[in-house]
């Protein structure tokens, strides 16, 4: 059997048992393989948009014995599925915009939880969920390789978030715990690197960027004394 990444057995967690299961940017193939392999979903659809990860898609798919039952698809996004073809679908790897123009484009018709990990902006994507009739159920920060990677998963539903809470995440501002620190204080330390950045020059571009910048850094202060659990 397939063995993940700790980034991808996080994004496995989510994924509900003996439901069709679709993994939109696939790469290797290897979520779906191992969500087929060990039982927790009967059948998947593996989709990228490039011939090249297609073709490596396919054969570890081949590899696997398992062509019968995980169908891979080249094409843009989620066109490649039937509408309700799939109640689940992951959309892993790429940076919150990507996912959130992903899923903008659609079709999310039959979708009933959707499992994403993006790299970098969080908030874009936290933020279009909430404008587009999605809620966020379950938030993890998890590490592999040395760096912290988030997991949102979502369902439809109303939310409304705060500003902190496009930037950190409604459910992991209420956990804390050790990574959900680190991960606010990375954010944090980037932060404070671009205002340091943006407050060197005097264009007034950059001085309104540096205002923003410093709004973000308080923000992000605070809500590492919240996680830290000094409320």
């Amino acid at each position: 059997m397939i063995q993940l990444s700790p980034r991808l057995a996080a994004v496995a967690r989510h994924v509900p048992a003996g439901r069709p299961f679709a993994d939109i940017g696939t790469d290797h193939a290897y979520l779906p393989v191992h969500l087929v392999q060990s039982g927790r979903v009967p059948r998947a659809v593996a989709g990228d948009l490039l011939p090249g990860p297609l073709q490596a898609a396919r054969a570890t798919v081949a590899a696997a014995g398992l062509a019968d039952r995980i169908d891979v698809r080249l094409g843009s996004g989620l066109t490649v599925l039937a509408p309700g073809e799939a109640p689940c679908v992951a959309v892993c790897g790429m940076g919150g915009p990507l996912i959130a123009r992903i899923l903008a484009e659609g079709p999310l018709a039959g979708v009933e939880r959707l499992v994403l990990q993006p790299m970098g902006g969080e908030a874009q994507l936290r933020r279009w969920l909430a404008d587009n009739g999605w809620r966020l159920v379950a938030e993890e920060v998890v590490e592999d390789g040395g760096r912290l990677y988030p997991v949102l998963v979502a369902e439809p539903g109303r939310m409304g978030l705060t500003r902190m809470e496009e930037e950190v995440g409604p459910l992991l501002l209420r956990q804390g715990g050790p990574l959900v620190v680190r991960y606010v204080d990375e954010k944090l330390e980037l932060a404070r690197r671009a205002l340091a950045g943006a407050s060197r020059s005097d264009q007034p571009a950059a001085q309104e960027r540096a205002a923003q910048l410093s709004e973000l850094v308080e923000l992000l202060a605070r809500a590492l004394r919240i996680c830290a659990g000094d409320r």
